[in-house]
C-alpha cells in the first residue's frame, strides 16, 4: 500500500467533523427531545457521510482531525462497566471486569496519557489495574499509545497475528508511533477472559489484512447487553478487492451473534456516540438505553455500513468517462 494510499483513507474520515460540530451545535435539536428513531436517522446519516460521501464532497485535513486540544472530548461512563474515552473523531473504550480493566483500542502515541490515561482518573479508574489493550486495526491512530501502556503499567497487547506484521510495514500519518513489542498474536475465534468477563474475537478483514471486532458483554442495572465493536472504518483507499473483503466482513459480523445489540466503533461519527451521549446524559429512571438498539438495529446498522462500502466498489469499478 502506497503512502498516498494511507493518506487518502485519513482524507475520507476527515469529513466526520461536519457532522461532529453539528451534533454539538444548535442546528440539532437537543437530544433530549429525539425519539430513538430520530437519533437512528442522524446515526445513519453520519455514517454514510463518512464512509460514501457523494463524490466532490469536501474533506476535513489530517492536523484538524488529530488536532488534540481541538477534538478535545470529556470522558463518559456509557453503561456500569463500559467507559468512553478519546475524542471527538477517534476513541478508546475501557471495560472494567473483576480482575481489572481490558482497553479497546490505545489512541495515539503522542496523546495518549492525555486522552487516555487522565480520562481514565478522571472517571475513577486506575490506569495501573490495565490488564489487556485489544488493538482493532493496526493503524497509528489506534495503536499508537500502546507501548506507553505496555512499560508503564505492563498491560498486554492484542493484535491478529496479520496485523502485528502489517503494523511494520503500513506507512504511518504523522507523527509516528513507537512499536508496542510483540506480545499476543490472536485469530478468528479466540477468547480473552478476565475475572468474570469474556471477550469474543473476530477476525473482520479488509479495513486492514487483520482487523479484529469483539463482541463483549455490557451492564446496565440488572440487563446484560452485548456490544458489537466494529474495528474498521474507511473503505475509500482499498483496492476493489479489498473493498469486496470488507464486505463480507461486514456482512459476517452483522449476523454472527443475535445477543449483539449495542454498535459500537473507535470513530464516534460511524455509531452516533456523540448525539447518544447528549441523550444518555437526559435519560430518565425507565427511559431506554440510548446505546441500545436491538439486535435488528445492530444488523441494519451493519447492513448499512455494507452497503456504503459497496457503493464506493461500485464507483471504483464504473468506467472513467
Amino acid at each position: 500500500m502506497s503512502r498516498r494510499c494511507a493518506r487518502s483513507a485519513i482524507r475520507s474520515v476527515g469529513r466526520c467533523l461536519v457532522t461532529i460540530l453539528a451534533f454539538g451545535s444548535g442546528s440539532v435539536a437537543a437530544a433530549a427531545e429525539l425519539d430513538a428513531a430520530a437519533i437512528r436517522e442522524q446515526e445513519y446519516a453520519a455514517l454514510r457521510e463518512n464512509l460514501c460521501p457523494a463524490p466532490g464532497a469536501p474533506a476535513t485535513s489530517t492536523a484538524e482531525m488529530f488536532d488534540t486540544a481541538r477534538q478535545r472530548m470529556a470522558p463518559a461512563k456509557v453503561f456500569d462497566n463500559l467507559y468512553l474515552l478519546g475524542m471527538k473523531t477517534v476513541t478508546a473504550w475501557a471495560l472494567t471486569t473483576s480482575e481489572g480493566i481490558i482497553l479497546f483500542d490505545a489512541m495515539f502515541h503522542y496523546n495518549v496519557k492525555e486522552t487516555l490515561v487522565d480520562s481514565m482518573v478522571q472517571l475513577g479508574l486506575d490506569p495501573a489495574t490495565i490488564k489487556y489493550v485489544i488493538v482493532t486495526h493496526a493503524h497509528n491512530d489506534h495503536f499508537g499509545g500502546a507501548k506507553y501502556l505496555q512499560d508503564t503499567y505492563g498491560a498486554r497487547i492484542v493484535m491478529t497475528v496479520e496485523d502485528w506484521e502489517h503494523m511494520r510495514s503500513w506507512p504511518q500519518l504523522g507523527s509516528l508511533a513507537p512499536f508496542p513489542r510483540d506480545d499476543i498474536a490472536v485469530r478468528d475465534g479466540y477468547t480473552i477472559t478476565l475475572g468474570d468477563t469474556t471477550v469474543r474475537i473476530v477476525a473482520t478483514p479488509g479495513h486492514t489484512p487483520g482487523t479484529l471486532s469483539p463482541i463483549f458483554p455490557v451492564r446496565d442495572g440488572d440487563t446484560v447487553h452485548y456490544v458489537g465493536y466494529w474495528g474498521a472504518s474507511a473503505v475509500s483507499f482499498l483496492p476493489p478487492d479489498g473493498i469486496v473483503q470488507y464486505m463480507g466482513s461486514a456482512d459476517r459480523f452483522a449476523r454472527i451473534d443475535a445477543r449483539v445489540d449495542v454498535p459500537l466503533t473507535n470513530h464516534p461519527f460511524i455509531d452516533g456516540t456523540l448525539l447518544k451521549l447528549e441523550a444518555l446524559a437526559a435519560r430518565r429512571r425507565g427511559d431506554a438505553h440510548p446505546f441500545v438498539e436491538g439486535n435488528a438495529g445492530f444488523r441494519g446498522w451493519m447492513t448499512t455500513i455494507h452497503d456504503c462500502a459497496g457503493e464506493v466498489l461500485e464507483r471504483k469499478l464504473a468506467p472513467s468517462r
